[in-house]
C-alpha cells in the first residue's frame, strides 16, 4: 500500500477548486504557494495535514518522531541545539567536529555555547575518532555533536560514538545534512544511535531546496520529541512555503516506493567510479551519492577540472585547488552517468600536479562565539588579519565550513590556510 501524501492531496484539491483567494501570500498565479488557510495546518502546530505527512516520515525513517523544516539542516541543527540547551541549561559547552557547516558556529552563538573542537586528521574531513571525543567531553559538556558525511563524502562511524555518549550520558547529536538517502540503507545515523538528525532532504532526495527534516530518536530523552516544534518555530519563519512542506510529503512517497530504484542509484555511481578509474582518474573514497575525484592527479586543479566538466554539459557540487567533487540524487536520471563518463572522457590527461596541502590549524580562543559575533566588527583583507579576533563566519559555500570560527586569534598560519582556501577578506572584532 503507497504512503499516503496528506499534504499534496490537500494542495491538489485546493488548486483545481480554483478559488478567490482572499489570503496570503501576494504571488496568486502558483497553485500550491498557500499559506495556512482553513484545513490546511499550520507547521508549528502541526495536528492536521502536516503532522499526518511527518508521522509519515518518522516511519519511514524509523524515528520517535521527526519535524519538518522549510530552513534546511541549518534549523534543524539550530533546534536540536535548543532541545539539548533546555534539557540541560547548565551546561554550556557542545564537544564538536571541527569541519562543521556554520550552521553549528550560528546557533551556538545565539544560544551562548561554547565549543570544544575535536580534529580529525584531514582537513574538512569529518573522520574523527572516539579517542579524540573523550578527551574533549567533561562535566560542562552539553552534547557531542558531529558529522555524518563530509562534503568530500568521506563518512563518520556514528556506532562508536553513540556508545561513547551513553557512557557519559549526553545526547549524539549527528549533522546527517549529505545523508537523508541513507534511508534507504542499515546506515542512517539513527538507525546507529544518534539522538537527533539533522537531514537535508533537498540534497540527496528529490525535494525542491529547503526541504529537511529533524528526526528524534526513540531513545532520545522525552521533552526532545515534546519541544522539537518549539524550537523550530523560535528559530524559523512564521510564513513556512507549502511548496516546500509539498516537495517533503512527496518525498515519503519516493522514500516508500523507490527502494529499487535507490539501489540502481547507488550501483551506478560505483560503475562510474569503477569506469573513471579505469579511465585514469583518481578517486578519493567517498560515500554512496558522490564521486571525488583527485584532480590533480589528473594534471589539473579541481576548479579546472569543473569548469572543463562544465564546458562538456556537465555541472559539478563543488571544488577546491585539489578536488572535484560530483553529487547525485536518488531521483538522479540515469542517462546521466553515462553523459558524465562521456564528458569526463573528453578532458585529456595531463601530468600530475604536486598537490597543495591545507594545513588544518586551531587557532587560540580570545572571546566566546557569542562575544565575538555580537562585537563590534570591521571587514578587513584576510592578508592583514595576523593578530586580530575574528567577528564572523567568513567561508565559501561550498562547502560552507569555517576555517577561523568567531572568538579565534587570527594567527600567520589561519591567514595563510584562509588566502590558500580563497578567503579574501574576514569580519574581525574592532579594537578598542
Amino acid at each position: 500500500m503507497s504512503v499516503s501524501t496528506p499534504v499534496h492531496d490537500f494542495l491538489r484539491v485546493y488548486s483545481a477548486q480554483d478559488p478567490v483567494r482572499c489570503h496570503m501570500p501576494g504571488g496568486k498565479r502558483t497553485p500550491f504557494d498557500i499559506t495556512e488557510i482553513d484545513g490546511a495546518d499550520s507547521l508549528y502546530e502541526a495536528d492536521g495535514i502536516i503532522g499526518e505527512s511527518e508521522q509519515n516520515a518518522a516511519r519511514l525513517f524509523g524515528a520517535a518522531k521527526t519535524v519538518y523544516s522549510c530552513g534546511g539542516s541549518t534549523l534543524a541543527i539550530q533546534a536540536m541545539l535548543a532541545a539539548a540547551k533546555a534539557e540541560n541549561p547548565t551546561k554550556t559547552r557542545v564537544a564538536a567536529s571541527r569541519f562543521c557547516h556554520r550552521s553549528l558556529v550560528s546557533a551556538c552563538a545565539l544560544l551562548g555555547l561554547e565549543i570544544d573542537w575535536i580534529m580529525p586528521s584531514d582537513f574538512l574531513s569529518c573522520n574523527i575518532t572516539t579517542w579524540e571525543a573523550r578527551e574533549k567531553i567533561n562535566d560542562k559538556t552539553l552534547c557531542l555533536f558531529v558529522q555524518s558525511i563530509d562534503y568530500y563524502g568521506g563518512e563518520c562511524d556514528i556506532s562508536d560514538f553513540s556508545l561513547l555518549c551513553r557512557e557519559k550520558k549526553i545526547p549524539l547529536l549527528a549533522d546527517n545534512a549529505h545523508g537523508a538517502y541513507l534511508v534507504f540503507t542499515d546506515r542512517h545515523p539513527l538507525k546507529l544511535g544518534a539522538d537527533m538528525t539533522a537531514d537535508s532532504a533537498h540534497k540527496t532526495l528529490p525535494c525542491i531546496t529547503g526541504g529537511a527534516y529533524l528526526h528524534i530518536s526513540e531513545n532520545a530523552p522525552l521533552p526532545f520529541s515534546q519541544r522539537a516544534k518549539e524550537f523550530t518555530a523560535l528559530f524559523g519563519s512564521s510564513s513556512p512555503s507549502y511548496l516546500i512542506l509539498d516537495s517533503l510529503d512527496l518525498c515519503n512517497r519516493h522514500i516508500e516506493e523507490e527502494k529499487t530504484r535507490a539501489a540502481q542509484v547507488f550501483s551506478e555511481i560505483k560503475r562510474l567510479k569503477n569506469s573513471l578509474l579505469t579511465a585514469g582518474y583518481h578517486l578519493r573514497k567517498s560515500d554512496l551519492m558522490r564521486i571525488t575525484i583527485d584532480a590533480n592527479k589528473y594534471g589539473y586543479s579541481g576548479s579546472e577540472l569543473l569548469k572543463l566538466l562544465r564546458m562538456n554539459g556537465v555541472s559539478a557540487e563543488f571544488a577546491d585547488s585539489r578536488y572535484t567533487v560530483l553529487l547525485f540524487s536518488t531521483g538522479q536520471n540515469f542517462a546521466d552517468f553515462s553523459a558524465v563518463l562521456t564528458a569526463a572522457s573528453r578532458i585529456p590527461k595531463r601530468p600530475e600536479i604536486v598537490s597543495e596541502e591545507y594545513e588544518a590549524v586551531i587557532p587560540p580562543v580570545v572571546l566566546s562565539p557569542r562575544e565575538a559575533v555580537f562585537s563590534q566588527t570591521e571587514e578587513i583583507s584576510a592578508a592583514k588579519a595576523e593578530g586580530r579576533v575574528c567577528g564572523g563566519v567568513s567561508c565559501p559555500c561550498p562547502p560552507c565550513v569555517p576555517i577561523v570560527m568567531p572568538g579565534e586569534l587570527f594567527t600567520s598560519q589561519a591567514v595563510k590556510l584562509l588566502r590558500q582556501y580563497g578567503v579574501e577578506t574576514v569580519k574581525a572584532v574592532v579594537r578598542k
